[in-house]
């Protein structure tokens, strides 16, 4: 195991941890010639970003 992970309480605060989670493993993967899985772990992390950026009443909450 790379870390532990920690547990964000905020939908807010998750969404921005799975982003910078996110960005590593699209990074890892880009560096290890996977670049399709790359793309694919880069859509996850504008979802995340998204999320993180939008006002609460937008996230259902």
């Amino acid at each position: 195991m790379i870390g532990a992970v920690r547990s964000p309480t905020k939908p807010d605060e998750a969404a921005q941890y799975i982003e910078q989670v996110a960005t590593q493993l699209r990074d890892l993967a880009q560096n290890s010639g996977y670049g399709f899985l790359a793309y694919l772990i880069d859509m996850a992390r504008l979802e995340a970003a998204s999320k993180a950026a939008s006002p609460p009443r937008m996230r259902g909450e």
